[in-house]
């Protein structure tokens, strides 16, 4: 149990290490994109005509793999106000049972979006694929399942580890 822990931790990180660096690589490209194009219309009246299509696309990779990376980290909105005052078990309880409507709720979503992906037509000015610049979104969500259930197994061994330390009589 414990080296399937240790390996989906690491699998864990190393997919927060990969959502980091493409994320800091699509907002480094949207800010200097965005940059170098206010620069030319400003010195040469005239801008690039696909920064503004590139940087809606390079918004949407930043936001979702944000997202995913986010859920990783347990960093996305919670109201805590109540559940802080309950006992541990009964925060698991319910931490778990947000986890398994989330889970539900992203594989939900994955079916449609492939069946979108087939279904996208090519960008208007870059000429690109659409389903090149979508596909994050069912990636993300698959991430977003796999950052959720990662986060239910170490809060499980957290709360099997705390019960164990307890019962050993000292």
């Amino acid at each position: 149990m414990k080296t399937v822990c240790h390996g989906l931790a690491a699998v864990n990180k190393a997919l927060q290490k990969i959502e980091i660096f493409l994320g800091c690589v699509s907002l480094g490209l949207l800010f200097t994109v965005m940059i170098a194009n206010a620069a030319l219309r400003y010195l040469f009246h005239s801008g690039l005509n696909w920064s503004d299509e590139l940087n809606g696309f390079l918004f949407v990779w930043f936001g979702f793999l944000a997202a995913a990376y986010a859920m990783s980290t347990s960093s996305h909105l919670n109201i805590t106000a109540i559940i802080h005052y309950l006992p541990r078990a009964v925060q698991f309880i319910i931490r778990s049972i947000m986890d398994l409507i989330m889970i539900a709720m992203f594989l939900c979503y994955v079916p449609p979006l492939l069946d979108l992906m087939k279904t996208l037509p090519i960008s208007n000015v870059m000429r690109i694929p659409l389903e090149y610049v979508y596909v994050i979104l069912p990636v993300s969500f698959v991430l977003m399942c796999f950052h959720i259930l990662c986060n239910l197994v170490q809060d499980l061994v957290e709360i099997f580890d705390h019960h164990s330390d307890q019962e050993v009589p000292v």
